[in-house]
Formats: C-alpha cells, structure tokens, sequence
C-alpha cells in the first residue's frame, strides 16, 4: 500500500473517531456541564468534518486545473472547521474547569474568526500552480503551528487548574492526550517546513496521521473519563446538598428535627438514660415579622449556646425542631435529669436578657422511663411545653397520665367531628322565667351530644375539647340552625312566640361572618329575628373587643337579641358592658347561693346596674325557693334555674310551677 493511501486510511480512521467522539460526548455529562457536553460534542463534529474535507483535497490534488476551485473551497472549509473546533474547545473546557457561564455571541465570534483565518490559510497560492510550496506551509505548517500552540496550552492550563476536589484521573489523562496532540502538530510543523515538496511528505505524513490518530483515541477516553469524574462529583455535591436540606436549618445552621434525630447513635438504644428539653420562643411570628428572620435566627442561636452551655458531657445534640423551638437530647434519667433540665432553663432565661429585645419563653422535658425511642420523648417534650404554655406556667415534665388524656381527646375530637354529621347532637330546652308571675319570657337551648356507647353527655364534657379541636364553629352552625327550625315549627303551628337563645363560642364571636350567617338563616326558616336570643360570654369577646363588640353591633341591627352570660365571672370588666352593649345581662350562678351573702351582694349589684342601664337582668341557679325569693327581693325580673324548670328535650310549659308572690 503506498503511502498517500496509508494517509487517507488513517484520516478516515480520524474522521470516525472524532465523529464518534462527538456522538458520545453528546450524551454524556452532567445536568449542570450540558453547555460544556454540548460544545465539545460540536468542537469534535467539526473536527471530524476538517479530517472529512482534508480527505477531499488530499485526493484532487494533481487532478488537473478544473478542480482547483473546488479543492480550494474543500481546503478552506476543511481550515474553518479545524478553526471552530479550536474556538469551541477552548470554550468547553472553560465552561467544564471553571463553571463560568458563556457569554453572548461568543459562538458567533469564533465562526467568523475561524472564517477570516481559513481564508487566510488557504487562499493564498490557491492558484498558483508554482504556489505548491506556500499551500504546504499554509496549509499545513501553520495550521500544525496554531494547532500545537493551543493544544500544548490547553495541557499546560488544565495540569496548572486544580478544584476544591484536587486532580482526578481524568483530568491527568486528558493533559496527557492533548500533549501528545500538541507533539503530533509540532511533527506537522516541522515536516512543512523541512520538506519542500509535497512527494516527500508521504511517508512522514502516514506516521504523523497515525500519531494524530493515537492521540484523538486517547483524549476521547480522557475526556470520557474526565466528564465521568465531574459528573459523579456534581452528583455526590447535590447528594450532599439535598441530605443537609433534609438535616439542618437554613437559617440558624443548626440541625432540624429529622437531622437530631439522626445525631443519636449511641443514645438511641432504648436501654440508655435519655432526656429531652424543649424551648419555644413565644410570639415567634410577631417577632419575625417586626425585627426580621435573621433577628429571630440570631436570637435562636444565642439561645441553643446557653442551653448547650454547662455539663458538656450530658449534653448529646441539640438543633431547631420546628420554627420557634428548640430541642436538645441530654444523656441523664432521674433526678439527674430534673437538675440538667433546670441549669439549662436558668441559663436558657439569662440569655434572653441579653437579646436587644425582650422575649417569653415556655419549656418542656421529658424523660427516658419504659424504654422509649428517642421520637417518642421528643413528642412528649413538645406535648409538656404546649401544656405548660397553655396553663400560664414556665415549665413541665411530661408524665404518662398527659399521654392518656391526649389520646382520650384525640379520639373525643374524632368522634365529635363525626357526631356533627351523623346528628348525634341534641338540643335540651330550659325555661327562663318572669320571677314575679312565673310566666315563661324565652327559652335557652342547651346542647347534649347522645354518644353512641356513654349515652348523654353535658356540654362540659365534651365542647373543651371541641374548642381544643377546632370544632366549635361547626357546632355552633349546627345549634344556629336546629334552633331557627324549632322556632320555625312553632311559628308554623301558631304557638305563642317566645324567643329561643343559643350559646356562642369565641370562635364565632370573633368571626365577622357571623351576622350574614345568622341572617341567612333566619331568612332561610322565615323566623322573625327578635325571636332569635344569642348568649355570648366577656372570656369569648377578650381575644379582639373591638371586632366583638362589631358583631354584636351587627347582631342588633339585624334584630337579634344579644345576652352576656356568666356575668361576674372570668375577665369581668365594665369596659365590656360599654363595648359590648348587650340587651340582657345574665348573673353567673355562683352568685345566687344562700350561703354566700358576699355573692349575693355582687348579684344585687349587677341587678342596680342592669336597671340603670335599662337592661334585662337574668339570675341563673335558681334552684331553691329561697333563692327565688331572693331574686324577688332585689327587683331581679328573670330566673332561670331547676327549681322553676329542669332542662328537656320538650318546650317549657308556659308558666311555673312555683307559688306566685302576693301583690
């Protein structure tokens, strides 16, 4: 085989490889290394197509003066090929080493450069047939030199460039590679300039092609082996990435609960001392909205030192469980364990007097007694400082009984919600009557909840855990409309008309909606609004004044008449008999017994006031004569108690049963 051939065999050879070398490298890479994957799949489909063109003109070559065009124009498009493989290589391995984006129209940049310096390259002595020499030195000596200039510092860059991971494998295998590309040219160079003429080429040529042939294998395996390393190591940083989003805290750097949880090898076994304190920062969403998220994270941090500060050997992990509280798990049991929770709670308090702002705090602890997992006591330690915020008080330990309560509520409340839909609810009916005549002035509803297996149940013993739950709005819609249907039954059967009153929680106090729901209603059955009483009491009104005395307001202008219960008891101020400006004040029973003559001093003066208002003034737990007497004594108009009538699922009888004062 001769030697021009052995040369066009081997840049076949070179145009499939680099072909191949750009499909592969399309298809390989990293998510974020798609612009490099990209440029390098184009810079090695341009330099297939420079081998491609190069293979054209090598073979018109002497073919005669009618395809001089021709091989010219394969010439430069073979040069601008081999150009913008250069350009976009150098662009690849920049965008792959560094993680700099492009810039605009860089593409478009090296494209006309390439353009401009194949023209330069190939045109002159293009034809010439004297010119054999200048092609040669053109064509292949400077190419070869601009070749083994950007090879060789393409090696020199890439064996000085080193991450934050150092030099992998493949970075060191395609330095390698491009150096022996970067000498393959240098050969190119050297030969085009030695060798006048293009018969003595042949020989060195084939030996040149199949260096050069070499070299492409072996930078295709480095770059392989290059982008496999990137990528894996991308793929490691998003893993790592992804596990301390799942395991710490953005903000205070500090592990979340999943991440404390994870932090327990040792004092996870369920025979070690274990204990677990909880801090809430209170008002935690006022304090962000006003003074800012890297405030109250700041503000978390100083907090976690002081409660990691003192005994360090008891202390196991500590982090952020939820947006304002803190755990931390401490290996003690016993009254150890009591003495470690309290330091840290007083170090915790004098931490707090350093932040630029005052805060409240709430704690809870619990410890490791029946062998229980460390999400276990985390629970438990959340539950005591609910209950601890909830009583007004600083701090509780978690005991076993807390448990079985909040289990009990749980399925209370589940069958709650479902009693609402099933009509389980009842309502009883209770007289309020005239104490002079006995005659019947309105009627309060009272509701019962017919449990399935433990029958009747009272309001007190299941609407706190209703008002826990979130359920007394429901209940409240379902009293509202059971009393607009009894009251519309009795309007169709032309009874007497006699107002029903209904109870309402501070859930629909505070609830601006609740006139138009009223009204609704009321429109619904055709019931005349005075016919509708509803009872509020000052505790519902004490969360927003201002929006409960609005609806109240509301409640009037429809027509519907406004009681305040248990006056007396609770929050009792005067502000809210201005604010509120109820139509009935109702005293609270406690007020009414025979053995408290201080308390039937304050019933007698709520009685004055309720007249100086011009209101309706009803006593409650009249359940004696002598407390109806009482009532009599000091002008209270309405009584309301089992001694007049006991509550029932029927109407009250019009009039009571109980003997009429001489007039």
């Amino acid at each position: 085989m001769r030697a021009d051939e052995i040369v066009i065999l081997l840049t076949v050879l070179q145009t499939l490889t680099a072909f191949a070398m750009a499909a592969i490298t399309a298809v390989v890479g990293g998510e974020r290394l798609r612009m490099g994957r990209q440029l390098l799949a184009w810079s090695f489909g341009l330099l297939g197509l420079s081998f491609a063109f190069a293979i054209a003109s090598f073979s018109l070559a002497g073919q005669g003066p009618q395809w001089v065009l021709t091989r010219t124009a394969a010439s430069v498009a073979g040069q601008a090929s081999a150009l913008m493989h250069l350009g976009l290589l150098l662009m690849a391995l920049y965008i792959t080493a560094l993680q700099r984006p492009l810039r605009p129209r860089s593409v478009a940049w090296i494209a006309a450069g390439a353009l401009a310096g194949a023209a330069a390259i190939a045109l002159p002595g293009a034809l010439e047939t004297t010119g054999a020499q200048l092609r040669i030195l053109l064509r292949v000596g400077l190419r070869a030199l601009l070749f083994a200039t950007a090879y060789g510092a393409i090696a020199i860059l890439l064996a000085r460039y080193q991450n934050a991971r150092g030099r992998s494998l493949g970075q060191w295998l395609v330095v390698a590679a491009f150096a022996v590309l970067a000498l393959v040219h240098v050969g190119y160079f050297a030969s085009a300039t030695g060798v006048p003429s293009r018969s003595g080429l042949g020989g060195t040529l084939a030996w040149l092609q199949l260096g050069g042939l070499v070299g492409l294998l072996m930078l295709s395996i480095a770059l392989l082996v290059w982008l496999h390393d990137r990528t894996s190591a991308e793929a490691e940083q998003r893993t790592l990435e992804a596990d301390r989003m799942a395991h710490y805290d953005a903000e205070t750097q500090m592990p979340n609960r999943a991440g404390l949880l994870r932090g327990l090898p040792g004092e996870g076994r369920a025979d070690a001392p274990l204990a677990v304190m909880v801090v809430k920062l209170q008002r935690f969403a006022l304090l962000e909205r006003t003074l800012g998220t890297p405030w109250v994270a700041r503000a978390l941090r100083e907090l976690a030192t002081a409660m990691a500060a003192g005994r360090g050997f008891h202390l196991v992990a500590i982090g952020r469980i939820d947006s304002d509280r803190l755990g931390a798990f401490l290996s003690a049991d016993g009254t150890l364990a009591d003495a470690e929770v309290l330091s840290r709670r007083r170090a915790v308090e004098q931490a707090v007097l350093g932040l630029d702002h005052p805060v409240s705090l709430s704690f809870g602890y619990a410890v490791r007694h029946l062998r229980e997992t460390p999400g276990t006591l985390l629970a438990s330690a959340c539950v005591a400082q609910e209950k601890a915020e909830s009583a007004g008080v600083r701090m509780l330990r978690f005991e076993a009984e807390q448990a079985a309560s909040d289990a009990e509520e749980v399925q209370l409340v589940g069958a709650l919600y479902r009693a609402i839909g099933e009509d389980q609810l009842a309502l009883d009916l209770q007289g309020i009557y005239r104490s002079g005549d006995g005659q019947l002035d309105s009627v309060e509803a009272l509701l019962r909840w017919n449990h399935p297996t433990e029958g009747r149940l009272a309001p007190g013993r299941f609407l706190p855990a209703a008002e826990r739950g979130g359920l007394m709005v429901d209940i409240d819609r379902w009293v509202l409309d059971r009393a607009c249907h009894c009251l519309a039954t009795r309007e169709s059967a032309g009874e007497a008309p006699v107002p029903l009153c209904i109870n309402l929680s501070s859930a629909s106090l505070l609830d601006a909606g609740l006139p138009g729901v009223v009204k609704a209603q009321l429109t619904r059955y055709r019931v005349p609004p005075d016919r509708l009483e509803v009872e509020i009491t000052e505790s519902a009104a004490m969360g927003d004044l201002g929006l409960a005395a609005s609806v109240v307001e509301q409640l009037q202008k429809i027509g519907v008449r406004v009681a305040l219960d248990d006056l007396g008891t609770g929050y009792s101020s005067l502000v809210h008999l201005r604010e509120l400006r109820a139509d009935r004040l109702k005293i609270d029973r406690s007020f009414v017994r025979a053995e408290d003559p201080f308390g039937r001093a304050i019933a007698a003066a709520i009685a004055a006031l309720g007249r100086s208002l011009g209101r309706d003034v009803v006593a409650e737990g009249v359940e004696t004569g002598d407390d109806l007497a009482f009532c009599r004594g000091q002008g209270i108009g309405l009584v309301q108690g089992w001694y007049l009538h006991r509550p029932a699922r029927d109407w009250p009888p019009s009039r009571a049963g109980v003997e009429t004062p001489p007039t």
